[in-house]
């Protein structure tokens, strides 16, 4: 992880719009983003993170998992089966 690894709507490494259904790493850790909350949007208001905005996750493991942007954390795009090592 650098200094730059901030949740943000965009990829860490790519810098591409993370979308609804991509699939991700989020700290080493595969899951698929579930919804992207911008802040100040009705969406963002029913998950309670209107004021940050974040990404809903829901990991391969089975947690469902708000990130608010703004966290030091790293999300990176994976291929379907990809594996982090």
């Amino acid at each position: 992880m650098s200094a730059d690894d901030i949740i943000s709507w965009k990829y860490n490494d790519s810098h591409d719009v993370i979308k609804k259904g991509d699939l991700v790493f989020y700290d080493n850790l595969p899951g698929r983003i579930e919804e992207v909350c911008m802040p100040d949007t009705q969406l963002a208001e029913y998950f309670s993170c209107e004021d940050t905005g974040g990404l809903l996750i829901q990991f391969d493991d089975g947690p469902l998992v708000l990130e608010p942007f703004g966290q030091k954390n790293r999300v990176i795009r994976r291929n379907n089966n990809e594996r982090q090592s």
